[in-house]
């Protein structure tokens, strides 16, 4: 080996060494030492920045000790939050070293989360999303097209959430349209500074489906709503709010009414390995006529396959009670979709 080459190596052996000295290092119960990174803590799942794997996601339970060089923010369970300090935390206790050498340890259960979102701490919005197609083409004794389109959009900070949903669905048979129908649902929600799980808000719903005869349906109101559980294992919310409703049909007498919405949205990631069950209802009330509400209940099973692709399987029922006599009150559906999630 000549002399340039030996030069070069020692030059490497000693970066590495110098940058390792002001790494961050996460060591695991089987015996362990990563260093690298922290990238952020919290729910359980430590993220963790290595030069040669990229980041990592462990639990919290498999790590004995993090102790960084790098700067963090702590967000704690009462709201207070720790700005660029450096910290050493174990399965029990977080140290926060402070200005001058001074440190301070905390109880694990006072932590909320390290390093967390911006909007987490009241800088600018989140934006998540997800995007599914279900698409089926059958040749044979009979010629069907069907094509299933949804997405959903949300920006949330501390302050307000914004969300969009939207539904359509595209079924052909031997050449002759067998469903037409669309529906969007968009919602402002602003969360209570003394209660964030409380929010109040309003929304506009726009409904077209050919074959129900229903030209466009317009619902319009304000609601309250409250966060009910907020954890991996079950996220759920339930609202309830005053409605206007404007009914348009192409045959039967168009119609319009007051009424209520009550609704319960939740998903669930009990089954593990990043699967999630999720479900929707919502049910409207006629105030004139109780006897003809307007509901509508989604379940699946979500399953995540890479970069951010997803499948789902989704079951959707529709219930009309105040349908015109030539159209069933019932509307089912079954979905099997590839979709995208950011």
């Amino acid at each position: 080996m000549n002399v340039r080459a030996v030069m070069l190596l020692l030059a490497v052996i000693f970066a590495a060494l110098a940058s390792s000295a002001h790494a961050d290092v996460m060591v695991m119960k089987n015996g362990s030492r990563i260093v690298g990174t922290l990238v952020s803590g919290g729910d359980g799942k430590i993220k963790f920045k290595t030069p040669w794997g990229g980041t990592l996601e462990v639990k919290s339970e498999n790590v004995v000790s993090v102790e960084t060089e790098s700067m963090n923010t702590v967000m704690m369970a009462d709201g207070e939050i720790y700005r660029d300090k450096k910290l050493l935390a174990t399965e029990q206790n977080l140290t926060i070293r402070r200005e001058g050498g001074e440190a301070r340890t905390y109880a694990m259960r006072d932590i909320k989360l390290v390093n967390p979102d911006p909007w987490l701490l009241g800088d600018g919005y989140l934006f998540t999303g997800r995007v599914n197609a279900g698409l089926e083409a059958e040749r044979g004794n009979s010629d069907t097209d069907e094509i299933d389109l949804t997405y959903r959009l949300i920006w949330r900070s501390l302050e307000d959430r914004y969300s969009f949903r939207g539904i359509a669905e595209f079924d052909e048979a031997n050449g002759n349209k067998v469903t037409e129908n669309w529906e969007l649902r968009n919602k402002y929600d602003r969360f209570m500074g003394d209660d964030p799980d409380n929010y109040w808000g309003g929304k506009l719903r726009l409904e077209y489906d050919k074959f129900a005869d229903l030209d466009l349906r317009t619902l319009v109101g304000p609601h309250i709503g409250r966060e009910l559980f907020d954890t991996p294992l079950l996220e759920l919310r339930g609202e309830v709010g005053i409605v206007y409703v404007d009914e348009q049909f192409d045959v039967a007498e168009d119609n319009d009414y007051y009424g209520s919405l009550i609704e319960f949205e939740g998903e669930s990631e009990i089954l593990g390995y990043g699967t999630t069950i999720y479900f929707f209802h919502d049910t409207t009330l006629n105030f004139d006529e109780f006897d003809e509400p307007l509901s509508n209940t989604t379940v699946g099973l979500r399953l995540p396959l890479i970069l951010g692709f997803e499948t789902a399987f989704e079951a959707r029922w529709e219930y009309n009670g105040g349908a015109p006599d030539d159209v069933d009150t019932t509307d089912e559906t079954y979905t099997l979709s590839i979709g995208y999630a950011w």
